[in-house]
């Protein structure tokens, strides 16, 4: 009886283990994983402590009904993020963590892997390292860091003493280079910057007055172009940061390339400057031109960057530029729209800068600035609203917006001071408060709608939002400062980003590609500091910066290590391969959004997020011409006239020439469906044998045929036609445009272009 009963309680703990097991499947290995639910529903705050631990119950409630014990689940919990970030970290089996990811509550599931301090973290973002280590696929080792590849930036010209142009270890500068060097202003090159040339005599004649010898100089006065040309191009940089942000090695795209600086803009950037640094940068020999700057939409014959780019591309120069800063409103103001130019906006990567005011009280309030807005020993210090510090003589609205004067220093000194953003430069406002002796800065938005944004500020300073600041004012604060990486959701699209759709010629979509353009730390010049204020005197080797300009020189330092890998490739193959491998989801697998967190389209990143590894093989191209480009110019009505402003020679029209969306873009755009409509299109293998086939996606009241749905290539550079027809379903669309994709696979490349159609009966824009 007695070993009856032993059987017996053995069997049920066999069964009990193994009904254990299976509701949580469990291996031997255990590793520390961070589990992402989203946002708190109590927003910035909870209102209690009561609600502090309701939410950390609610992660134990969670990890343990995949363990089987809420115990083992908060043993197993070492963090629980409660005020911001809603999620938790714990050790966990790989297959428990594989059983939490399908929860319909958690977003992701991911390891908690070492981070090592490291910047731009826009080249880890986008695949090209893993914690400081570079992987044996990824690009930067298959292209060798586009070794001699030459790339050429057109902007404010360059700091060449900065350390991301050593040229330490580099070899001789290659033997088609024909650049040189202007040399006045003690501007010396390298083997590494081969090139630093200026261009003045279009600004001097808009001025209409004779520049002095202070012009006379490719030396980057504004920071601008330091900052874009060793974003595409610089070498590695060990200890780079802005007073401790982003503190780590900074590099460029094509880290082992060689760079030539054109300076072409001053106060302003004029046509006449640009044209001449296009037709020395082709002369001199550089494989890409990276251009950060451009004017509103106008036509291609009247648009200097339009022509000059026409020209470099006609010589096998990829042109990559900047969709302009004028988003998120209106639509169709994005620049740069020449289908021979590759048209970047810009996105966020996954760091932020946040920093926390702390009151006496123990209330937390998140804004934003630079980590060295930490005041120098944690404590409370006295706060004091602006206007209760205000001068003799100053109004309560100047001391409000703190003006310079408006503040009285016997009341300012020693404390931190509350000041209400706008109207004047808010790290303006940051120096009024050190002037007056303050220890720092909060500073509170005017409006619900402005952004909050991190700013080199000249004390420790927290930018919070308009309905934080109105709960801030407290007697004794602390503000601390921080970078976090890694937990940010990425890419969010920037909300300056220019978006479409094309204004000049509404069958191309632009932009074509999003890639990193917010908070981007680079080079700069040590001619002013890091805000535009002639009082500051701080002189830094690197800055942070924001904007389609930032964008723009990732994409140029991508397509250098596509030149060196791929050297016979066309400029538009090398633009198809780019964007046919973007990704239009972040790093949360959820769709890209803009700032707002409403849904993002394809006027707003083109053909998706910029994806460097995938880029190197993308299987098949759509490949361009010269004739075929000047084939859509005869397209949209350009004469003979016109026409001479691209071609050195008579070019005739066909006499029926191909509709503009008929262009072998790797994107496909309708601008105006109304009944139906047939598109052609040639594919390339640049790939291995394969059979691919096509599916699509979206496109809702839309019917979609392609013919035919499966294209076989047996050899490279093989190519073959497809057709895409698109008709209205009957009462199926309403006004407006629809977005969808389509999808070329051979089961390892997955070619996807992004499909636009208005479907209404005149244009929309």
């Amino acid at each position: 009886m007695r070993n009856q009963m032993g059987i017996m309680g053995l069997l049920l703990f066999i069964l009990s283990f193994i009904f254990s097991v299976m509701q949580c499947p469990t291996l031997a290995l255990k590793q520390s994983y961070v589990v992402y639910l989203g946002g708190h529903t109590h927003g910035a705050q909870p209102t209690s402590a009561m609600d502090f631990s309701r939410i950390t119950d609610s992660h134990h409630d969670l990890l343990g009904s995949c363990m089987g014990s809420k115990k083992k689940a908060q043993e197993a919990i070492f963090y629980s993020y409660t005020r911001y970030i809603n999620g938790f970290a714990a050790v966990l089996e790989d297959e428990e963590a594989a059983e939490l990811s399908k929860h319909p509550g958690v977003v992701s599931v991911f390891l908690n892997q070492k981070n090592e301090l490291h910047t731009t973290r826009s080249w880890e973002f986008l695949g090209l390292e893993r914690n400081g280590n570079i992987p044996a696929d990824s690009i930067w080792a298959k292209a060798n860091f586009g070794e001699d590849i030459i790339i050429g930036t057109l902007d404010t010209g360059v700091w060449p003493e900065s350390e991301s142009f050593n040229d330490q270890g580099m070899g001789p500068i290659p033997s088609k280079w024909k650049g040189y060097c202007e040399t006045n202003d003690g501007v010396k090159c390298n083997r590494k910057l081969i090139g630093a040339r200026y261009f003045n005599k279009g600004y001097e004649s808009a001025l209409g007055i004779q520049l002095n010898s202070s012009y006379e100089t490719a030396r980057d006065t504004d920071g601008h172009g330091t900052h874009t040309l060793s974003t595409a191009g610089g070498g590695f940089v060990a200890g780079a940061n802005l007073f401790g942000s982003g503190n780590g090695t900074a590099k460029g795209g094509s880290p082992l390339a060689r760079v030539a600086s054109y300076k072409v803009c001053w106060e302003g950037c004029f046509d006449a400057d640009i044209l001449a640094a296009f037709d020395a940068a082709i002369h001199d020999g550089v494989d890409i031109l990276s251009v950060s700057l451009g004017f509103r939409p106008r036509d291609y014959f009247l648009d200097s960057v339009a022509v000059g780019s026409f020209q470099a591309v006609k010589n096998g120069i990829v042109v990559v530029c900047s969709a302009g800063n004028d988003g998120p409103t209106p639509a169709g103001t994005v620049r740069n729209v020449a289908p021979w130019i590759i048209t970047v906006a810009s996105s966020t990567i996954d760091r932020d800068f946040p920093s926390y005011v702390k009151l006496g009280n123990n209330k937390q309030f998140q804004g934003r600035s630079f980590h060295t807005n930490s005041l120098p020993a944690e404590k409370f210090y006295p706060l004091v609203y602006s206007v209760d510090a205000r001068a003799a003589n100053a109004s309560a609205r100047d001391a409000q917006l703190c003006f310079v004067g408006s503040l009285d220093p016997e009341k300012v000194k020693g404390k931190i001071v509350y000041c209400l953003g706008g109207i004047n430069d808010n790290f303006k406002k940051s120096w009024v408060v050190s002037q007056a002796g303050g220890v720092g800065m909060i500073l509170a938005n005017r409006l619900s709608t402005s952004r909050t944004i991190s700013q080199a500020h000249f004390v420790p300073t927290s930018h919070v939002s308009a309905a934080d600041g109105l709960s801030i004012l407290y007697p004794v604060a602390y503000i601390r400062g921080a970078t976090e990486v890694g937990t940010v959701v990425a890419p969010i699209m920037a909300s300056t980003s220019s978006p479409g759709p094309n204004r000049i010629t509404p069958g191309i979509l632009k932009p074509d590609i999003t890639a990193p353009g917010v908070n981007i730390l680079a080079a700069f010049t040590e001619a002013k500091g890091p805000t535009d204020l002639p009082s500051d005197d701080r002189r830094l080797p690197f800055n942070i910066i924001s904007g389609t300009s930032m964008a723009c020189p990732h994409v140029s330092g991508t397509v250098g290590l596509l030149k060196k890998i791929h050297p016979d490739w066309s400029p538009a193959a090398i633009r198809s391969a780019i964007m046919t491998t973007a990704r239009s989801r972040s790093n949360v697998r959820q769709p890209l959004v803009n700032e707002t967190l409403a849904e993002a389209n394809p006027f707003n990143y083109g053909a998706g997020h910029l994806w460097p590894n995938r880029a190197m093989d993308p299987g098949l191209v759509y490949d361009l011409t010269t004739t075929d480009y000047l084939n859509l110019l005869c397209s949209i009505g350009y004469n003979s006239t016109q026409l001479l402003k691209f071609v050195d020679k008579q070019y005739k029209c066909p006499p029926t020439p191909p509709s503009p969306w008929d262009l072998n873009y790797p994107s496909i755009t309708i601008p105006n469906l109304s009944g139906k409509v047939t598109v052609t299109r040639t594919l390339k293998n640049v790939g291995t044998p394969a059979t691919y086939t096509v599916r699509t996606e979206m496109l809702n009241g839309i019917s979609v045929k392609v013919e035919p749905k499966i294209l076989k290539f047996e050899k490279i550079n093989e190519e073959k036609e497809f057709k895409v027809t698109m008709e209205t379903k009957r009462g199926g669309v309403g006004d407006g445009y629809v977005f969808g994709r389509l999808i070329w696979t051979d089961g390892k490349h997955y070619v996807r272009s992004p499909v636009v159609v208005n479907a209404t009966s005149t244009l929309q824009m």
